[in-house]
């Protein structure tokens, strides 16, 4: 008989030794440096695109808002002449002079290139990017006003299709009394009055000033980090609906440049003849039948560890080298002032 076997009791694990834990830290250790890695990559890439998004949307935004306004400079309605050219070019700050303002809509585009300081007295030098353009749009609303709904204070725009009257057209205050002149060819029915538009675009240092208002004063604009904007001027009511003011709007974060190229119409075929130019001489302004315009949006918010070393392409102004540590891309468009352009070609 064969003797019976004794089973050694099992052991049981009564805990690491120091290799096990120091080799269990270690693996654990070196999983949780590539989560954090992984996480903190993921972060930036969204980071990084959410920035790029935001300029892409700026960008278009400020170019589509400049085409829009483009497109409808020098519509005046039925008006199917062209005004006197002025002696000199007009103020775009004008508010209060209905005749002045009537005289400078015969330049339904008007601009400065590149000016350094204060080139009008509505943009003071504060409140301007120097070597970026200001572009002034004139034109009626598509929308016609009623007599009955007209605003003393504001501003608007008669007109009708017969170009030998001499009131054609009227520029004048919201008094209902202002605009029986021009009839429709019943010879009793007011002709169509329309508010009239100035806007005046220009690039500013920042966003929002310090302490409110509309002039920018420094390093404490936008809580602290002063962001380049570009914002337009209105012919607009003053608070208290009882003037006319030039009227601060900000439009574009992130527009840190702006720079227009002209394209002028020689033979008065309504197409640009020749190469585009920055600044027009006075007789050509009512020839200009195009623009092209070129916007420099970078990122609102910087870029850690990065330096922009690219040159951006301004157009006929040349090239720009902004460095520092914000992305950046420009914008461009080509833009056919549609009805001086339309009035030529037929």
């Amino acid at each position: 008989m064969r003797p019976k076997q004794t089973i050694p009791p099992r052991r049981r694990q009564a805990g690491l030794n120091m290799m096990e834990l120091m080799i269990a830290i270690a693996i654990g250790l070196f999983l949780l440096a590539g989560l954090v890695s992984v996480f903190a990559n993921s972060n930036r890439v969204y980071v990084d695109l959410n920035r790029a998004a935001q300029q892409i949307e700026n960008g278009r935004f400020a170019v589509q808002t400049l085409t829009d306004d483009v497109s409808l400079a020098g519509y005046y309605g039925r008006y199917p002449s062209q005004l006197p050219l002025p002696g000199t070019l007009p103020d775009p700050c004008e508010t209060a002079n209905m005749t002045a303002l009537r005289e400078a809509a015969a330049l339904w585009v008007q601009g400065y290139d590149a000016p350094s300081g204060a080139a009008l007295t509505c943009v003071s030098d504060a409140n301007h990017v120097d070597g970026t353009d200001i572009l002034v749009i004139r034109r009626a609303d598509s929308r016609t006003t009623a007599p009955a709904s007209l605003v003393g204070a504001e501003v608007y725009m008669q007109a009708n299709a017969d170009p030998t009257a001499a009131a054609n057209p009227t520029v004048a205050l919201g008094a209902p009394a202002n605009f029986t002149t021009l009839t429709e060819k019943d010879g009793t029915t007011v002709s169509p009055i329309r508010k009239y538009h100035v806007h005046v675009y220009f690039v500013a240092p920042c966003s929002i000033p310090n302490g409110g208002g509309a002039v920018c004063t420094g390093a404490a604009d936008d809580a602290g980090a002063p962001v380049p904007t570009l914002k337009r001027l209105e012919l607009a009511l003053n608070a208290a609906g009882t003037a006319l003011e030039m009227r601060v709007v900000p439009l574009v974060e992130g527009i840190e440049n702006f720079q227009v190229d002209y394209g002028v119409d020689i033979d008065g075929d309504g197409v640009p003849n020749g190469a585009y130019v920055t600044a027009p001489a006075l007789a050509d302004w009512q020839n200009v039948v195009a623009l092209r315009v070129n916007v420099l949006a970078r990122n609102l918010e910087a870029t850690g560890g990065f330096t922009d070393t690219k040159v951006y392409d301004m157009g006929v102004a040349g090239t720009v080298t902004p460095g520092g540590p914000y992305k950046r891309h420009v914008y461009n468009a080509v833009i056919r002032v549609v009805n001086p352009s339309a009035r030529r070609e037929s």
